[in-house]
């Protein structure tokens, strides 16, 4: 992420919700050195003084034409390229996504060619500036639809971009497609009595059309378009989130300059597409060149006057509240004011996230779980309003349970095992994964698991650095052997190979939570005490609520420790409910955010190999010593482990998972979660009849026979990265259609011009 939480805050509160310009972007001025006092400045350097001067948000343009400005540099690009195939090797979809299965939703792609193919344009000389060549790398990355691969580096790390307004897809009554709209008109209009016109325009291009593509373009990470069109759009749970959505504060690729919106009722509305600089202010010194972005954003090189004591941590006060907190504010009126649970420190600068409610007249209790992001300091407070949650729901006597996982980017592994033990005591989840089975990985493995196995536990010493050592990626032999349900016992054991779609892949792994010593090692010094075999201490000694009484809420934004949660309700029989999408009707999937068990940073990867070979006389002869990353690199990760489940091969990123129904947004219910909650449960519990035509019967969890998932968007770019020195992607008639580079400035009606920047202390007791 670009952001901590904090700062997402103050961008949010510049960039949302406007009419006009926000009043603190940088005014308009000639840019170019010609007109400049000092011969060497550029627009880097007149936008660094600005950020000074307190200036947040500047015009796209002069961003675009900063970017372009930072030279390029062949042998630093070669090392990058180096780094990052080295790294994409532990990547654990390569093979599925060069060969996709039948219904996937997003185009193959090769992801070593592709980086071959970049390479040979380092040799031929074709990349102009330092952008050029890292909008292409950003545009592979993008096309793995895997946000667990994530990169943050280089010039492309200076700026987001952003349109002045949000916007919202939303349908008039739920039946009719939805039509976008300005968020403003759709707030100031439900409190001022007057109708709203749609947007049926955006420069000229189909509003649709225009969507459709810029969200193939910027919306990162999703496995069907049905999300990356949500990513786009309005959300209270993103709200609170302080988040900004792809359209308005998020968006990689530089979208231009001018910025038209043509309505309904035949008005327009004239803008400018506007730049976050990611950067905070008086950090970066006297940037004024391009040469002096390379320098810093590139090569990593701090300037003299760099103050790390100017970096200030998030903080978490721990305090509880004598009544329970709200969104309301923080929502824009959206969430309700009086919450039956808040959990300690709610707040967008706060440590909580749960709330709970009661919707009396239909008997349905809501917990809301925007996020399992949650700092290690409050996951007690978190687990704790759950479990009061659902008591209060069975002391209410509610028949029917909500669970809104809006807006969920996944977060604490730990999260999603003790809420499904909340609800479902008497059962264990599957949460079965796998890895990719090849040397460089089997080398870092066994030199690792053997150490650990070799550690004398008599030894105070040895023992504390073994506990240490417990949850380690590169151990295995505490970790369960799903078709034995016995501890592998060597990492020989657990690679297999097991060959699957032309790849090999370790052997099915389970985590061993009854291992207090692997729970407080994985999972922040917390153990889940009802995965241990005496769990007295735990509050729910049988089910409160059946799974035919449950209903997941996600608008497909559901990632990570998300999607895993998803799949263990899911698997236990709860049905699930999806929000927005494309105004088209048919089925969405549920969680369309990264299904992939764990995320690993290329950061620990380089320790992992440094430790390896420090250990291990293999491990030294056959791992790299030195892994440079070439371009300077804030962060950087991978999906090293898929999640796979009881007796299959294929992993659950690759598996069309559409949600039991699908409802749209609506004017009643986009910024009114209470009507929102209300059309949820209606669909699921009361009147089906009110999903969306097409959409139910596709459920593989509840259905035996569901019917065909939808084609794959075969049409949407196979990646072509040809450049010149002003990228430019073209976009065809066709709206399912996706991006392909195109030399030259496109023009015309259906074409849209998009350029890409781019010894152990047990201290807490979980329940």
């Amino acid at each position: 992420m670009l952001f901590a939480r904090g700062l997402l805050v103050a961008c949010f509160a510049a960039c949302g919700f406007a009419r006009s310009l926000p009043n603190k972007v940088r005014p308009r001025q000639a840019s170019s050195t010609t007109d400049a006092p000092d011969a060497q400045a550029t627009i880097c350097g007149d936008i660094v003084d600005s950020v000074n001067e307190g200036y947040q948000l500047f015009w796209a343009s002069d961003a675009y034409a900063c970017l372009t400005s930072v030279p390029f540099n062949d042998a630093v690009a070669t090392r990058f390229i180096k780094y990052w195939n080295d790294t994409i090797q532990f990547q654990s979809t390569i093979a599925y996504l060069k060969n996709p299965p039948e219904g996937y939703q997003q185009p193959a792609v090769d992801v070593v060619a592709e980086l071959n193919r970049i390479q040979q344009r380092v040799n031929e000389g074709s990349y102009a500036n330092q952008y050029d060549f890292e909008a292409d790398f950003q545009l592979l990355t993008y096309a793995l639809h895997d946000s667990h691969v994530y990169l943050t580096a280089g010039v492309l790390s200076a700026f987001s971009f952003a349109a002045p307004y949000e916007i919202a897809s939303v349908s008039s009554d739920g039946k009719q497609a939805p039509k976008v709209y300005i968020t403003d008109d759709l707030l100031n209009s439900a409190k001022e009595g007057w109708t709203p016109s749609a947007i049926t325009n955006i420069n000229g291009t189909e509003v649709n059309q225009f969507l459709t593509q810029f969200a193939a373009l910027n919306a990162w990470g999703y496995v069907e378009p049905h999300a990356e069109w949500n990513a786009l759009m309005s959300s209270p749970t993103l709200d609170i989130q302080g988040g900004l959505t792809v359209f308005s504060g998020a968006a990689t690729f530089y979208p231009g300059d001018n910025l038209t919106y043509t309505f309904e009722n035949g008005t327009s509305l004239d803008t400018y597409w506007l730049a976050i600089y990611n950067e905070v202010a008086n950090y970066t010194g006297p940037l004024t060149t391009g040469g002096d972005f390379y320098n810093y954003f590139v090569l990593g090189l701090l300037p003299a006057s760099f103050d790390p004591t100017l970096i200030v941590s998030p903080t978490y006060s721990g305090d509880n509240v004598s009544e329970p907190a709200n969104w309301y504010n923080a929502s824009f009126g959206a969430f309700p004011e009086d919450p039956a649970i808040a959990q300690a420190d709610l707040g967008i600068l706060g440590g909580g996230f749960v709330t709970g409610y009661v919707l009396e007249d239909i008997s349905t209790g809501v917990l809301s779980l925007p996020s399992f992001d949650a700092i290690p300091q409050t996951l007690s407070n978190y687990s704790l309003a759950v479990n009061q949650a659902i008591a209060g729901a069975a002391a209410a006597n509610l028949t029917r349970i909500v669970i809104d996982l809006q807006r969920n980017p996944g977060g604490a592994t730990l999260l999603p095992y003790t809420i499904f033990k909340a609800f479902f005591p008497d059962l264990s989840p599957f949460a079965g994964s796998r890895r990719r089975s090849f040397p460089l990985a089997n080398v870092i493995g066994s030199a690792t698991t053997k150490y650990w196995d070799a550690l004398d536990e008599n030894n105070e010493d040895d023992y504390n650095f073994k506990a240490q050592l417990a949850a380690d990626e590169w151990v295995i032999t505490n970790r369960i052997n799903a078709a034995t349900g016995k501890n592998f016992t060597s990492w020989q054991e657990y690679q297999g190979p097991v060959n699957a779609n032309g790849d090999a892949f370790s052997l099915t792994e389970r985590y061993d939570l009854a291992n207090v010593v692997f729970d407080i090692a994985a999972f922040d010094e917390y153990y889940p005490v009802m995965y241990l075999p005496n769990k007295t201490a735990w509050p729910f000694q049988e089910r409160i609520f059946n799974p035919d009484q449950i209903v997941l809420l996600t608008d497909g934004l559901c990632a990570s420790a998300c999607s895993l949660f998803v799949e263990m309700m899911t698997r236990a029989g709860v049905k699930t409910i999806v929000a927005g999408g494309h105004p088209k009707t048919g089925p969405m999937q549920t969680a369309s955010g990264t299904r992939g068990a764990i995320v690993y940073s290329a950061f620990d990867l380089d320790d992992d190999m440094t430790f390896a070979s420090s250990i291990d006389n293999t491990a030294e002869a056959t791992l790299p010593q030195i892994r440079d990353t070439g371009v300077y690199t804030k962060a950087a990760g991978f999906n090293v482990r898929d999640q796979i489940r009881k007796d299959e091969t294929t992993p659950l990123q690759f598996k069309y998972e559409a949600a039991d129904c699908r409802i749209y947004y609506t004017i009643a219910n986009i910024y009114n979660m209470t009507q929102l909650w209300h059309d949820a449960a209606t669909a699921a519990f009361i009147d089906p009849s009110n999903c969306v035509d097409g959409s139910r019967g596709f459920s593989t969890t509840n259905n035996t026979s569901p019917n065909t998932p939808p084609k794959r968007q075969s049409q949407k770019p196979i990646l072509s990265l040809d450049t010149n020195s002003v990228k430019q992607v073209r976009f065809d008639d066709d709206p399912n259609d996706g991006y392909r580079s195109a030399l030259g400035k496109p023009v015309g009606g259906n074409d849209i011009s998009i350029c890409p920047s781019n010894g152990i202390h047990i201290d807490h007791l979980l329940w």
